[in-house]
């Protein structure tokens, strides 16, 4: 049995219309879901996209690998071995269409990167770029007389939101930039993300798209939500050419096709715009789709918290290679009991959360209640206006917007201490240190100075412009 893993970076569960977006965002995607089995809560536990993917190919939490933040100094421990590294071993021709480096690239025989641009030029066509690579590796990986694994990252729900046309006004038919609307000005008024923002969000002259005088500035806030989910259904048509080809290979029958992503994003619900750190189900619940034909039923949809860390155990059981979950150390459990109808219940009962990029918070998610809290006393900005502190009952606020902290002392006390509790045990486990207290936060503003970026944080700088002349800004990678 061959593996093909994808991930979708940024594309939160809810935008996809499998989970119930009420925008048709992902027909292609839809159908192949309905050909296997739908995790309706699985969440990513650890985010934003370093220690998201890190989860996603070691089976182990935050505390385990150690890989808290976005772009920070520390390595994955050479003695962790990822899942390409595992079935290399096993055997399998393992390949990647991704972007990542460092740890990421470990244990493929093929790892090929992608390019959004060329001559400093990028059209905002980046899923078409993916594939180009992708589906010379599918080919690739057809040739072989040994299974295959082959990875394949997807970007185009991450910001910037620049869409190819006609995709870019499938959800939206107003005025973007109406003088009268202000639902962004708290938008460009967010200190770290200004200037990037300002060298996206506007509509250029179609006359004279290249001079900045002549920009329209994006006023509808309902403008730029619309746009990240034009980015999903773009992606989606990108993802059918790719499903289309394993057909034609004749090797859909003999691949688990398993669709997930690293995080989510937050688009206007909490008022930390158009990102991913926040540690709510915007940016927690991700899709997760596993199709098999013959193998796994059609038409599941499995409720019960589930992890993102769970994939590779589920992978390994899956190909019939159980033994190695144990032997790797992995914390993560299968879903395959999940899929035969042994269990409904999930994997766990409750989550442990961590985030530490742009704030550095903790949080505990039960089947009731969301808590979340500064894990370092000023570790959220002020810019962001969040509490040190925050409760939500997921039973009664589900959209997680009332925050009930100063209400229930005695419910935050009693995860605060289950929180802690966790934190502890997992250290005394380990061996090794809380990550989220020793790594600070590694982004604080983005500086843009001009048609060209200079940039003050520690990602890769990349300068990035379209044809119609806007600075697609920078790699947050």
């Amino acid at each position: 049995m061959n593996v093909l893993l994808i991930s979708l970076d940024t594309t939160r569960a809810q935008s996809l219309s499998c989970y119930g977006c009420s925008k048709l965002t992902s027909p292609h995607l839809d159908a192949l879901a309905n050909e296997g089995a739908v995790f309706t809560e699985c969440f990513s536990t650890h985010i934003p996209t370093h220690p998201g993917h890190t989860c996603m190919f070691t089976g182990m939490d935050v505390m385990r690998h150690q890989i808290v933040c976005q772009g920070g100094a520390k390595e994955l421990d050479p003695a962790i071995k990822t899942l390409p590294e595992i079935l290399s071993n096993q055997g399998y021709f393992t390949a990647a269409a991704d972007s990542l480096g460092r740890w990421f690239s470990r244990g493929f025989q093929v790892y090929e990167r992608y390019s959004w641009q060329k001559d400093g030029i990028v059209a905002p066509r980046k899923a078409e770029a993916v594939n180009k690579v992708a589906l010379k590796l599918l080919e690739e990986c057809a040739a072989q007389d040994k299974p295959w694994f082959l990875f394949v990252h997807y970007w185009d729900a991450h910001t910037p939101y620049i869409v190819p046309p006609p995709f870019d006004r499938m959800f939206y038919d107003g005025d973007e930039t109406d003088p009268n609307n202000h639902s962004m000005d708290p938008v460009y008024a967010c200190e770290p993300f200004r200037d990037y923002f300002l060298q996206w969000m506007f509509t250029p002259d179609p006359e004279e798209p290249g001079n900045p005088e002549k920009w329209r500035r994006w006023t509808d806030r309902g403008f730029v939500n619309a746009l990240y989910h034009s980015a999903i259904a773009y992606m989606d048509v990108a993802l059918c050419a790719l499903f289309y080809k394993l057909e034609e290979l004749k090797l859909d029958e003999k691949t688990l096709v398993v669709i997930t992503a690293d995080h989510g994003e937050e688009l206007d619900e909490h008022g930390l715009w158009y990102d991913h750190h926040g540690l709510y189900d915007t940016n927690t619940r991700i899709p997760l789709i596993l199709r098999c034909p013959g193998t796994i039923p059609a038409g599941l949809r499995l409720g019960g918290l589930v992890r993102l860390f769970d994939l590779p155990p589920t992978i390994l059981d899956f190909l019939g290679k159980g033994d190695l979950i144990s032997k790797y150390g992995m914390e993560g459990h299968s879903l395959v009991p999940l899929i035969c109808g042994v269990n409904q219940a999930g994997t766990c009962d409750e989550l442990y959360m961590t985030e530490d990029t742009w704030m550095r918070r903790r949080a505990i998610r039960t089947r009731r209640w969301l808590f979340i809290q500064e894990a370092v006393e000023g570790g959220t900005p002020e810019v962001y206006g969040r509490p040190s502190k925050e409760l939500y009952d997921l039973v009664n606020d589900p959209g997680q917007l009332r925050n009930l902290a100063f209400d229930l002392p005695e419910v935050v006390a009693e995860l605060e201490a289950h929180l802690m509790k966790w934190r502890d045990r997992r250290m005394r486990e380990t061996g090794l240190p809380d990550p989220i207290e020793e790594q600070g936060i590694t982004l604080r503003q983005i500086t843009v100075t001009g048609p060209k970026a200079s940039l003050s944080h520690k990602e890769r700088p990349v300068e990035l412009e379209d044809k119609s002349g806007r600075f697609a800004g920078y790699d947050r990678r």
